[in-house]
């Protein structure tokens, strides 16, 4: 059995800017697992609700992480703030990636909100397997 693998965040940022990434996700899953838990508690709320809950502040920050993309690209360099195709697949926008014009908190919010789509998720799923 041959197990291929290609690891694009390697060859892009690095294996440590990565470990950050998961390590960012893990914490936030972590974070909103016990604060669903003491919402759970405190409100008498069912577990679906509160999974419907995170699933709509889940969507919240993604659109927020989105909004606030625009808005830096848009702000900072405006002659990359389009859709326009530059080479085959890469829009002009993406171009601005890892080159700091984004802070690092934006991107924090869009792990975030994958942090909490997991944690929305993920107990359903174990319940499905069971």
């Amino acid at each position: 059995m041959v197990l291929v693998t290609w690891d694009v965040t390697t060859d892009i940022v690095g294996d440590k800017k990565m470990y950050k990434v998961i390590r960012i996700i893990f914490i936030g899953i972590f974070i909103f697992a016990v604060v669903a838990m003491r919402i759970t508690r405190h409100y008498e709320l069912e577990k679906w609700q509160v999974s419907l809950g995170l699933i709509g502040f889940a969507v919240v920050l993604y659109l927020l992480n989105i909004g606030l993309l625009q808005y830096f690209i848009k702000k900072l360099t405006p002659d990359f703030a389009s859709s326009e195709e530059v080479t085959s697949g890469v829009q002009r926008w993406e171009m601005t990636a890892g080159l700091g014009i984004v802070p690092k908190w934006v991107s924090v919010i869009g792990l975030l909100s994958i942090s909490a789509l997991i944690t929305a998720v993920l107990p359903w799923i174990i319940g499905l397997l069971r």
